[in-house]
């Protein structure tokens, strides 16, 4: 079998190195290209769901809580140490 280099980004490689972490505590030693290629494997055998979950539309950016607090925040006025919890989680 030959193999043809593949750039893989460092956050894919993280989370294939954590999956083989996960699958070695239950005694399934993979290496990483045995892993790749049973995942592989995995999503041509259940293609349908496969291409529904990387269909799924992505929620543009400015929807985002996050980055409409980031690009529009709000001003609290002058505040305190005792009132952080309020402002952030909503409480008393």
């Amino acid at each position: 079998m030959s193999t043809i280099p593949t750039r893989i980004p460092r956050r894919t490689k993280n989370r294939i190195e954590k999956m083989q972490s996960r699958l070695r505590l239950r005694n399934l030693k993979l290496t990483q290209q045995q892993l790749i290629d049973d995942a592989v494997e995995y999503a041509s055998a259940h293609e349908d769901d496969f291409i529904a979950h990387i269909s799924r539309p992505e929620t543009p950016i400015e929807d985002d809580a996050l980055w409409e607090l980031m690009h529009n925040p709000v001003d609290m006025g002058k505040t305190d140490a005792k009132k952080i919890d309020e402002y952030l989680y909503g409480g008393e």
